[in-house]
């Protein structure tokens, strides 16, 4: 029996926004409501952008966009030369392929010249790396050199948005909202308690002697939008917003799983645990000009700037994660273990502030049909040192090709498809923190042994996406 220690079992996290390519994850950095959509843009969509934009809208309008982004993440090591040192063969490569659904409900409703209102639902920060889904991967022990990093983490965030925009003077409307947004996140995470890669030592067999966390959990918390918008000018219209998203709060049940070599019976052990996940998400700064060249023909650009560094910059903006049993107590002994868990453990994110530029440009062919498309250069958030596999970003650039036909008395009615493609940058991480003595014991590589990311990273995203609208 070994003598009690604490257990760390971290799960690192990642995040997306697919509707305007936040930076700090793998994810779709799609455009939801489609390539003309920003703060710049007086359509159901501005509830989300720049409630200020509801102001330039008229009559009642209703928008439905779903996308769907398909993503594919490969990543190996460079640890001990790519070479694990418990079987002496090279490390086997990690796999990630998902599909992200992301839709965004919308409506608009311009009650008086001076008056407007709006709402929508949109899941805008969901995210995740599930490392699970290829052999040999799909059940413990997981052999893959990510498992110390996050085996599998799958997150959804529900924004609802009600907002009102007024307008003071003709030509320039001011505008907020009220964020209400539903957490929820599920995660697996292995951890090395004894810092024996993965041995067990009764068998001696590689791979075995991991503990695993395990948690569902789900909350509410609260945020808000405030923008203007000047459509004074044929032009050039302007629109300029905030966003402040709050605080990922998340409670839940879950499961500490312990080889038999930890447990007090001399057998694999599975204990209850309730589980927390607290963090803060960024704050977005949106800058957009349009001008209708003419009647038929649009173009923008814009700057999308996500504020990581403001949040995440240092300890403060680190994930934390709780584990205690029904009591609120540590897991430990009384559960049959010869190791304790932390009861509160961090995931570190130390994430810089990142850009998003992007041009686009639409024209109307004729009374039916309408095209759309978007450029966009996208930086990334997620310095060399704290990468891992659940943890990253990647510079991207690519766009969005989308058409639309409006049918119907009066082409009330629009329906449209879109497709967006992004060109990652491979990401090679040869000075990860996780394996470096830097001072910062959230980042120690100290017993418990808690990631190995030094490697190659890759991405390929391809998105497609369906638009339903009306106005009345």
């Amino acid at each position: 029996m070994t003598a009690p220690r604490a257990a760390t079992l971290l799960a690192p996290l990642l995040l997306a926004m697919p509707g305007v390519a936040m930076a700090g994850s793998i994810s779709a950095p799609g455009f939801l409501a489609g390539p003309d959509s920003n703060a710049a843009t007086p359509n159901p969509a501005a509830a989300h952008y720049n409630p200020a934009a509801l102001g330039g809208s008229d009559g009642v309008k209703v928008m439905a966009d779903v996308q769907v982004a398909f993503i594919r993440v490969d990543a190996t090591t460079t640890r001990n030369n790519g070479i694990d040192p418990n079987t002496g063969n090279p490390y086997l490569p990690s796999q990630a392929r998902v599909q992200v659904p992301v839709a965004l409900l919308g409506v608009s409703w311009k009650i008086i010249d001076q008056l407007a209102f709006g709402f929508s639902v949109s899941d805008t920060l969901v995210g995740g790396g599930d490392y699970t889904a290829a052999e040999p991967d799909d059940e413990p022990p997981y052999v893959g050199h990510q498992r110390y990093a996050g085996v599998s983490t799958k997150l959804i965030t529900l924004h609802m948005v009600p907002a009102v925009a007024v307008t003071p003077i003709k030509g320039l409307h001011v505008g907020g909202g009220l964020k209400v947004i539903y957490d929820s996140i599920s995660a697996l995470q292995a951890a090395d308690p004894l810092g024996t890669e993965g041995v067990n030592p009764s068998t001696g067999e590689a791979y075995t002697g991991d503990t695993y966390l395990s948690g569902d959990a789900s909350g509410v918390h609260l945020g808000w939008n405030a923008g203007i918008y000047v459509d004074k000018w044929k032009y050039a219209r302007v629109g300029i917003s905030y966003t402040d998203n709050g605080n990922f709060s998340a409670e839940g049940d879950g499961s500490v799983r312990v080889p038999a070599y930890l447990s007090t019976s001399g057998e694999d052990v599975t204990v209850p645990a309730k589980v927390s996940f607290d963090y803060p998400l960024p704050p977005i700064l949106q800058f957009w000009l349009n001008s209708d060249l003419t009647d038929k023909l649009t173009l923008g650009a814009g700057l999308e700037y996500q504020m990581w560094n403001v949040c995440c910059g240092g300890p403060e903006g680190d994930i934390v994660i709780g584990v205690t049993d029904d009591k609120g107590n540590p897991v430990g002994p009384d559960a049959g273990l010869t190791i304790t868990v932390d009861p509160v453990q961090y995931s570190p994110r130390r994430l810089w502030n990142s850009g998003n530029y992007a041009v686009n440009g639409s024209y109307e062919l004729s009374e039916h049909w309408w095209v759309g498309a978007r450029a966009q250069y996208s930086q990334n958030a997620v310095p060399d040192y704290a990468v891992s596999a659940t943890n990253l970003d990647y510079e991207s650039v690519g766009g969005q090709l989308a058409g639309r036909y409006r049918f119907g008395k009066d082409e009330k009615f629009t329906v449209g498809l879109s497709y967006s493609k992004f060109f990652t940058k491979d990401r090679v991480v040869t000075d990860s923190a996780w394996d470096l003595r830097n001072g910062d014991e959230r980042f120690s590589p100290e017993t418990p042994y808690k990631a190995s990311t030094n490697g190659t990273f890759s991405s390929k995203v391809d998105i497609v996406g369906l638009r339903l609208a009306g106005r009345f």
